[in-house]
């Protein structure tokens, strides 16, 4: 394991001696750093660098993925191993990873600690040969930006994001949320490592609460967008508005034993009113033979033209997480609706925008 390591540093190396030698009138070469002794801090990397006639030296440690924490965490022990360095030549601290997060970048920036992903972001705050350059980040990053939003960690995201202002405990999460408390647990190590929570006290009673729901729903919604359209099942049920399909849906799904919940356009219209209608509502209903039940009281007949009721694919019942339930009605929670509107059409991203203000704010 160790060596593979050591082998990703190296690349992550290579990569960054090209991406310095492709800048005008540079030129750089890497040194053999001294060997890690016990418990003493070496970097992975050190670079002798000209950058427009001026030569400086790049203290480089190399990390598979950085959040806010871990740059803080790191920035003591490269400053600490800069002041123990001879010579008379400017030396400059630098993380490189595979994937840097926006928060992590703007730390780095500030602490004036310079940084490099494989996507081509560079930032060199030498004194006499400042450089930053900023890309969007790779491909591969966003699987670890993005796998705190999946599964069964999503729903401790979204629960989070829904107490906030208020402070939960991991004991509560998992016993809301259905997840285990290892889950529940983990996720939040997960959400401090990108600076999303305060923290207060220690051990089980340790309490956590959001910082600010945009720096979540931000990064989420970021990653929503890049992903593929939600697959909707599509049918055509008498009723004349939303309003009358989704009291017909709820007679129909508790009769059938079904969990659903009601989301998009149609949640959006109840949690924060936009749009003067709504003629489609879109749900997810736990699937099986509950779901076939309850589309079959509806008397809901699959099309591909002229709908008025989507349901959106989900596994089992567990998945179906409810917000509130309004005049009997259940709906998903408002970071839910936000996120579906967000891939959703026409003027779905405007209702997204509106709910966002009135409702996820703060």
């Amino acid at each position: 394991m160790q060596k593979n390591i050591e082998v990703k540093e190296h690349e992550l190396l290579n990569e960054l001696c090209r991406a310095i030698s492709a800048l005008p009138g540079s030129s750089v070469r890497q040194r053999n750093c001294e060997a890690r002794i016990s418990s003493r801090y070496v970097p992975d990397g050190l670079l002798d660098v000209s950058l427009n006639n001026h030569n400086f030296e790049l203290v480089v440690e190399a990390k598979r993925e950085l959040f806010p924490r871990d740059v803080r965490q790191q920035i003591w022990q490269l400053r600490e191993y800069l002041d123990g360095m001879n010579g008379s030549v400017e030396k400059v601290a630098m993380l490189i990873a595979g994937a840097i997060s926006k928060g992590a970048r703007e730390v780095l920036q500030q602490e004036s600690i310079g940084y490099f992903d494989p996507g081509g972001s560079l930032f060199i705050p030498s004194a006499r040969a400042y450089v930053l350059i900023d890309r969007p980040p790779p491909k591969k990053a966003n699987r670890a930006f993005g796998s705190i939003f999946q599964g069964q960690r999503a729903r401790v995201v979204q629960a989070v994001v829904e107490a906030a202002p208020n402070w939960v405990s991991v004991k509560e999460l998992a016993e809301d949320t259905g997840v285990s408390p290892a889950t529940a647990s983990e996720t939040l190590t997960e959400m401090e490592r990108r600076d999303w929570l305060e923290v207060e006290g220690a051990g089980p009673a340790k309490l956590r609460r959001l910082r600010e729901r945009g720096l979540v729903l931000d990064e989420w919604s970021r990653l929503i967008v890049n992903q593929k359209p939600l697959r909707i099942e599509r049918y055509y049920v008498p009723g004349s508005d939303a309003a009358q399909i989704a009291r017909r849906l709820d007679d129909a799904c508790r009769d059938a034993h079904a969990r659903y919940a009601v989301t998009a356009e149609a949640a959006a219209q109840v949690y924060a009113p936009y749009l003067s209608s709504i003629s489609q509502l879109k749900c997810r209903i736990q699937g099986g033979s509950a779901r076939n039940e309850a589309l079959s009281r509806l008397e809901a007949r699959p099309v591909s033209e002229g709908w008025n009721l989507g349901v959106i694919e989900e596994a089992g019942r567990q998945h179906i997480v409810i917000g509130e339930r309004i005049d009997g009605i259940a709906y998903a929670p408002p970071v839910q609706v936000y996120l579906d509107l967000l891939q959703g059409s026409g003027r779905a991203k405007e209702m997204a925008d509106h709910l966002r203000s009135e409702r996820l704010a703060g």
